[in-house]
């Protein structure tokens, strides 16, 4: 019975689904309600530009797709978007940012959504190589001199879990926005938060320790360890320079969890702490002040 559990909530959990552009849903009651106007604007920016589609096998053979825009620079901003997000949602202000700055644009879709091929969403364990094959393409087949990159939640994950593998060089600079530390601490969070009393949080976690080990069993089955991997460890190998954004009303991803991979980074680093911002907010409520912060932070390797 609880094999069959764990099998239900994993296809549940990690199955490919990728919700609807942000755009296109009302956002009034919503986390992004107050920065609505920003999200449909920023969004609406990016569906006017002229992407060319580009395309490489990922770590496991699945063919992947990335989005570029050619803005006439020699500095590329590559951008990966977060858990069943959709490509142009909540990273279309961040790439507004970059696109202000004069920055060509790389969107890449990742496994499991919508444009990429991908049973299973992996919550970084195979994503983080994916993108190191992108990364090498960039540079041999596209000749970019110059990238940085920003991921958001689970893209975020996916680009600190990348930096220990990245040589100092073409990468100048990665921003980790709202990532979580490991596939086990964002569940047990996700248990906790649909707790409603004392009691349930207590009894809940307990009850899904079983069901999350027979989850990483039929991960593993499937090809990656939902077990694997902490970006503390790996931003603490990193010699990229590392430009971490949290908002302070998270409620997905607790921001101790950022001040943990901060204080873990091992190369030259700042960090931005969004007052109002819950999940994903964080460049849309920071404003002047974050883009000031990252500009600052961004002319001292670029």
């Amino acid at each position: 019975m609880c094999l069959a559990i764990s099998h239900s909530v994993f296809k549940r959990v990690f199955g490919r689904k990728t919700d609807p552009p942000l755009d296109t849903i009302e956002l009034n009651g919503t986390h992004y309600e107050e920065w609505k106007d920003i999200i449909y604007g920023s969004i609406g920016r990016l569906r006017e530009l002229d992407f060319e589609k580009l395309h490489i096998k990922g770590c496991n053979g699945d063919r992947l797709t990335a989005l570029k825009y050619d803005n006439g620079s020699d500095k590329t901003a590559v951008l990966y978007h977060g858990y069943r997000t959709h490509y142009l949602s909540n990273t279309a202000v961040a790439a507004g940012y970059f696109l202000d700055r004069g920055y060509n644009l790389i969107l890449i879709i990742s496994r499991g959504h919508e444009g990429s091929e991908g049973k299973y969403i992996t919550f970084g364990a195979l994503e983080h190589k994916d993108l190191l094959l992108w990364l090498e393409y960039f540079e041999k087949h596209l000749g970019i001199k110059k990238m940085v990159l920003y991921g958001i939640s689970l893209g975020s994950n996916v680009v600190m879990r990348a930096s220990e593998y990245i040589k100092p060089g073409i990468v100048k600079a990665i921003i980790a926005d709202c990532g979580f530390i490991n596939t086990k601490t964002i569940i047990h969070t996700q248990v906790v938060s649909r707790s409603k009393n004392a009691f349930q949080r207590i009894v809940f976690p307990v009850l899904a320790i079983p069901i999350v080990r027979g989850m990483r069993f039929f991960a593993k089955r499937e090809g990656f360890d939902i077990f694997d991997g902490d970006t503390r460890v790996s931003v603490s190998r990193t010699k990229i320079p590392m430009f971490f954004i949290h908002g302070e009303k998270d409620d997905v991803v607790p921001i101790k969890e950022t001040e943990e991979n901060y204080r873990a980074c091992a190369s030259p680093k700042d960090i931005f702490i969004s007052k109002k911002a819950s999940h994903g907010g964080s460049f849309a409520d920071g404003g002047d002040k974050l883009k000031d912060r990252l500009d600052a932070f961004l002319e001292r390797f670029i």
